[in-house]
């Protein structure tokens, strides 16, 4: 099944927790971080920023609307590519309820970076971590490539937000392995 996504994929495997899967050493602090993904990026990259592609209606699976509580079956998608010195390094996509579009202020984020909204006022809540391996097709906006994400559920105030954060090639190197 192709992805409803500005970038196209396809996953490799279903979710699963991390305890169950062989997770590949040099992104295993990546993929079991806890913190704002934000953060971890700004301490690892003199340069960061955020590509924001957009906001958009998407069918939500039971598991994904079950996970961000709406009582529909379609709901919003928040779509951005997180850059860092070496070019794309993060994929990420949030899925919420339509209510939270507004409620929480999403919609007006743009480019400022959601982990910075999540993490900045109170303590964040973080539960339901997964991951999985996806092949990104060509196209312009990232690397072909084969590569791991994770996903959990974060709550913005009363709003539960569905976290996907897919890690490019361009993430991974010498000084991040320390």
């Amino acid at each position: 099944m192709k992805s409803e996504l500005t970038v196209p994929l396809t996953p490799l495997s279903g979710w699963l927790v991390p305890e169950c899967c062989e997770l590949p050493a040099s992104l295993r602090p990546w993929l079991l971080e806890p913190g704002s993904m934000t953060r971890r990026l700004r301490q690892h990259n003199r340069h960061f920023s955020v590509a924001w592609l957009g906001n958009h209606p998407v069918a939500l699976t039971a598991d994904e609307q079950w996970l961000v509580d709406s009582a529909s079956p379609v709901g919003t998608c928040r779509e951005v590519i997180l850059h860092g010195d070496r070019g794309p390094a993060v994929l990420g996509w949030t899925l919420f309820a339509d209510g939270a579009l507004q409620g929480s202020g999403i919609a007006e984020l743009g480019e400022q970076p959601l982990g910075e909204r999540v993490f900045g006022h109170e303590p964040a809540r973080r539960d339901h971590l997964q991951v999985a391996r996806f092949e990104i097709a060509a196209n312009p906006r990232c690397p072909t490539a084969i590569v791991w994400g994770r996903r959990s559920r974060l709550f913005l105030g009363q709003w539960p937000l569905l976290v996907h954060e897919l890690f490019l090639p361009s993430l991974v190197c010498d000084k991040e392995l320390e």
